[in-house]
């Protein structure tokens, strides 16, 4: 086979430049949306780039110095609907020759100046930025670059009030500072623009790009659909099917109207005043919004869901969802390996700078575990985000957690040192003193991290918590807040959950807990490691959470489509792990003595350690091992982590993919992976098909040592549905490498014929394939062993499809897996909908009879 030859110099240059062009406007844009109210509203603020710059078309609307078309009022419409939209996309406007997108901005100039638009929009003002005055007399980029930044300057203080309309989108050119600038004020719903362009230059310049594309929402002037667009405009749109949660939609058929209930409402203005009518006519109660989102926390009555379901006010209505955590380090995960390769490339590797969000229940941040060498606190800020506040770790799960990841204790010569010992730490806590929380509390921290990412320079964050994964990932408020993370370039590690038995010790199969069920994070199951540091007898843990994902939304007709994804991404050691342990009177230090150990205690509560299992216990290796990755390389995306570890991960002989992912996490091959990329480069702005290594650098052996065993890498990565197997997805940068993007978009496939194929965000499709199966691993390579599922297809309709059979062990598969979720396995019916084994409660809180036996895990471990 003839591999694509490494792209050249001028190529990669031009091609940066056009990205960096896309990039540039838009950030500007993002600031800019702010100064221009100020100047019309206040007109004490000073804005004499915007005065030079901009044409304000809403003044001239007020004053009828507009000359409206009496066409263009569909695509006003469309306008208006994606503006006042909360999706971070922005509108971008189409057509043949690029004279008719002014027309429409007019028009909808006039509309806000009439006050005949979405309470989302009343009161902003629309600019036109005149591309001709910004250029003219410039004598050098910098120059223009200066004068976009000091538009940038004068419209952050519109806090948003200002729509600028940029024509031409695609002739800017810009700086790569600005990049960062353009994600987060997108997605931090900071940024009001619309973009205009023809349709060829919009294809070739806009669209060829996943990162650049995935910010806009094309309108076509003059109608016609998405015709020749990337199909992921289409999938990985939000919110699908039915705006009502399936577990409301249960609950209202069981229980009377005036039953209340605590609801998670992504609506569509916070502030819409028909909104609030509505919900005063019928008792809704508003308890509390998601930092500056549109999504709001409210209690209400049943008898209101109806009314708001059909006012067309807000996107998705699910329950306020009870959270529950899920719950030798150095030489069992290879770390001591990859620290010895980092000081033969002059690097210490333990995590330095880098910020890891620990989100659970609270944390000891006096612990002697988390100080660094000189004796001072890695704990660099601490919040409570539930109802005790008080951010110190009452239950004693998240200062075990913190422990693994970043622990740096010196008791017994180091023996439990966490992954990335000098790592700064942020302990937001978002689980109460008895292990439980809500999905409000955890969006709550999660918008924190958006909002505060780059002050911390937080790349990581775990979430060894979770519960129920109900709705698909493309209507769930949690999975959409970790995408908006993803964006941001944020790693989200998330535990895979501790639901892979029931009581009588049989395997249990669609248990993936939410967030772990989401495309964009890296969701970790456990591994037994039998207490020996070779990996020759390692095993999947009994409770581990197994896939697929049976996350869901419904159609108008009433069919139930699963989301049927492979997960967990990768698996690593959680069995009777010793970690930090949080004060004397924690939780579950008192309730369950076995936890604890008189050798693990020294008399100084500020050292002691304890004993814990669970898939909480490996979500934090890996979070540790993402976070040395970023600091080796700052320029690594997350998803180009998540491929890193994939892709050398150690595939454990008689596991399934869904059981284990890609394999276990192998640290010392992650580590000499990512130390051959180019450092040099932002990986996010990267030209697709770039041939990453960087120059003298040799691609590494596949394979690695720990402890006497050897064992060859997965060599490739996972995607919803199958795998792929090529060493081109480590040589060259893909778009679903970028942020805000995943695997899945570089995967097409036809529900009809079951046929797949990559797209075009594998940049080398071509050379690729795609495998649409599930195998029972030989512990060689990600394609080895036997095929568990005969052509596994899991398509979009919730089908699992394998002639009704798993060839493997004679497990029976029923042709649809219905609203029941039913899954014969070994005897055992799994119910993936909370029916035969838990109970929903009139407070929205989702109560399983599971828990009981999730905390058996916890607490027992495997032996």
């Amino acid at each position: 086979m003839d591999y694509p030859k490494q792209t050249n110099f001028i190529t990669r240059s031009l091609t940066l430049m056009a990205i960096y062009s896309l990039l540039m406007f838009n950030v500007f844009v993002s600031n800019t949306a702010v100064s221009a109210q100020s100047l019309v509203k206040n007109e004490v603020a000073s804005t004499p780039s915007l005065d030079r710059y901009t044409t304000d078309l809403t003044a001239q609307a007020e004053n009828n110095r507009l000359t409206l078309s009496g066409r263009f009022e569909k695509e006003v419409d469309r306008l208006v609907e994606t503006l006042s939209n909360t999706d971070f996309r922005q509108p971008a406007l189409l057509d043949e020759l690029g004279e008719s997108q002014e027309l429409v901005v007019e028009i909808l100039a006039d509309r806000i100046a009439k006050g005949i638009v979405p309470a989302a929009l009343q009161n902003k003002r629309v600019l036109v930025l005149e591309i001709a005055s910004l250029f003219e007399g410039a004598k050098s980029d910098d120059e223009i670059t200066s004068r976009m930044q000091a538009v940038v300057n004068e419209l952050v203080g519109t806090k948003g009030n200002t729509i600028l309309f940029v024509n031409e989108m695609t002739n800017f050119v810009g700086d790569t500072q600005v990049n960062d600038l353009l994600a987060s004020s997108i997605v931090n719903k900071q940024l009001n623009m619309i973009g205009g362009s023809s349709r060829e230059d919009y294809l070739k310049n806009v669209d060829s790009n996943a990162d650049i594309a995935a910010l806009f929402d094309p309108i076509i002037i003059g109608g016609g659909e998405h015709y020749g667009f990337r199909d992921d405009h289409v999938k990985v749109k939000r919110y699908r099917g039915d705006n009502v949660s399936s577990d409301i939609r249960e609950l209202m058929k069981t229980q009377p109207g005036d039953t209340r209930l605590d609801v998670i409402m992504q609506t569509k203005g916070a502030d819409n005043p028909e909104l609030r009518s509505i919900m005063a006519q019928y008792g809704v109660r508003f308890e509390k919004r998601i930092g500056n989102s549109d999504t709001i926390v409210v209690n209400m009555p049943l008898s209101a869901v109806e009314a708001i379901s059909n006012s067309g006010l807000s996107h998705f209505l699910s329950p306020d969802r009870e959270l529950m955590r899920l719950g030798h380090i150095e030489r069992a995960t290879g770390a001591s390996y990859a620290r010895s390769i980092a000081s033969s490339i002059d690097s210490s590797l333990n995590g330095s700078g880098v910020g890891i969000a620990i989100v659970d229940s609270g944390m000891k941040a006096d612990h002697k575990a988390f100080l660094n060498d000189a004796g001072q606190s890695r704990v660099v800020y601490s919040a409570d985000f539930t109802d005790e506040n008080d951010p110190d770790d009452g239950y004693g799960h998240g200062t075990h957690v913190a422990g693994i990841a970043a622990g740096n204790s010196d008791k017994d010569a180091g023996a439990y040192r966490g992954i990335a010992p000098d790592a700064d730490i942020l302990n937001l806590k978002a689980l109460n003193s008895h292990g439980t929380g809500s999905a409000s509390w955890l969006l709550a921290a999660l918008d924190w991290i958006a909002q505060n990412h780059a002050q911390y320079n937080i790349r990581v964050v775990n979430l060894s918590l979770g519960g129920l994964a109900v709705d698909s990932y493309t209507n769930d408020p949690v999975n959409l807040k970790v995408q908006d993370l993803n964006a941001l370039g944020i790693l989200v590690v998330a535990a895979a959950g501790n639901e892979g038995k029931n009581a009588a010790g049989n395997k249990l199969y669609g248990h993936i807990h939410s967030p772990g069920n989401d495309p964009s994070a890296l969701t970790v199951g456990a591994v037994n490691t039998h207490g020996t540091d070779s990996a020759s007898d390692d095993g999947i843990t009994s409770f581990s959470s197994r896939g697929p994902t049976r996350s869901s939304y419904v159609e108008a007709d009433g069919t139930v489509i699963f989301d049927n994804a492979i997960k967990p991404d990768i698996s690593a050691p959680g069995n009777k792990i010793v970690s930090a342990k949080g004060r004397d009177s924690i939780y579950l230090a008192t309730n369950y003595p076995s936890l604890t150990d008189v050798a693990l205690e020294q008399g100084d509560p500020n050292e002691d350690m304890m004993y814990m299992s669970g898939t909480s216990m490996a979500a934090p290796m890996v979070a540790g091992a993402a976070a040395l990755l970023f600091e080796l390389n700052p320029n690594l995306t997350p998803q180009m982590v998540k491929m890193i570890f994939e892709y050398s991960a150690q595939p454990l002989a008689g596991y399934n993919t869904l059981e284990q992912g890609a394999g276990q996490l192998n640290l010392e091959g992650a580590i000499r992976l990512a130390s051959i990329y180019r450092t040099d480069i932002d990986f996010n702005t990267a030209p697709s098909g770039m041939y990453m290594i960087a120059s003298g650098q040799t691609f590494p052996t596949a394979q690695t040592t720990i402890n006497g065993h050897t064992f060859s890498w997965a060599g490739g990565i996972l995607t919803n549905h199958g795998y792929i197997q090529s060493t081109l997805v480590a040589y060259y940068f893909n778009n679903v490498y970028r942020n805000g993007s995943f695997f899945q978009q570089g995967v097409e496939n036809n529900s009809i014929t079951m046929a797949y194929a990559l797209n075009s965000n594998f940049h080398y499709g071509m050379y690729l394939t795609f495998m649409p199966k599930v195998r029972q691993s030989d512990g060689s390579t990600i394609g080895g062993g036997n095929i568990l599922y005969g052509y596994g297809v899991f398509v979009s309709d919730g089908v699992l499809v394998s002639d009704g059979v798993l060839v493997a062990d004679g497990v029976l598969v029923s042709d649809r897996m219905n609203a029941d979720g039913v899954l014969v396995s070994d005897g055992v019916l799994v119910s993936d909908r909370m029916t035969a084994d838990g109970v929903l409660i009139s407070d929205g809180v989702l109560v399983s009879d599971r828990s009981a036996q999730t905390s058996v895990a916890t607490i027992n471990g495997d032996e």
